[in-house]
């Protein structure tokens, strides 16, 4: 068996479905044929795959494809007036992917297949749940906030301005130093 990593690309086998992937939830048979890129490896044997949308069959592709632009539409409109007309021509862009949750046994090295460029660290991810079949986790959190706030989930694949980037979420203890700092300064003012 191949020791995938990050980037790699690869292909789901193709196999029938057994009793024990009914109750994992890391097998369809729909996956089987479906290539792409390893997205993420996890600690219990399952990886999360980017799958490559031209390896979908048309049914699934044309759905999935619809959502991606009722999603769109749908984050354009609740955006202001203001913050849509700042946005370029590729910043309205909307590209969900498409990810699935299987098993290391379940995948080979797709030949010819080059290795696709990913923003996620090579490094395991502990806190992993492998319970479902999807995985969207975005691991720059400017996107991942930018999505919350449109109501949306998953990963999104849009360009941000620099003033768009919201800040790192404090610690409790950070909160806490700055509140009591503030409070100083206040204490120090009206004296």
């Amino acid at each position: 068996m191949a020791a995938f990593k990050v980037g790699d690309s690869v292909i789901i086998k193709t196999r029938q479905v057994t009793s024990q992937d009914e109750t994992i939830g890391l097998y369809y048979s729909y996956f089987g044929g479906l290539h792409g890129a390893v997205d993420r490896i996890y600690d219990d044997g399952s990886v999360c795959v980017d799958i490559d949308l031209d390896s979908l069959d048309e049914e699934m592709r044309k759905r999935h494809l619809a959502m991606q632009e009722s999603e769109r539409k749908r984050w354009l409109e609740n955006l202001s007036g203001e913050v849509r007309s700042r946005l370029s021509a590729e910043q309205r862009q909307l590209k969900m992917s498409y990810k699935l949750l299987v098993s290391k046994n379940d995948l080979e090295p797709r030949a010819g297949g080059k290795p696709k460029k990913t923003s996620v660290s090579d490094e395991v991810d502990d806190s992993s749940d492998s319970g479902g079949e999807t995985s969207a986790r975005a691991t720059d959190p400017a996107p991942a906030a930018k999505a919350a706030s449109a109501g949306r989930v998953g990963e999104v694949e849009t360009p941000l301005d620099e003033e768009d980037v919201p800040h790192a979420r404090l610690s409790e203890a950070d909160l806490a130093a700055r509140e009591e700092e503030y409070l100083r300064s206040i204490q120090g003012d009206g004296s």
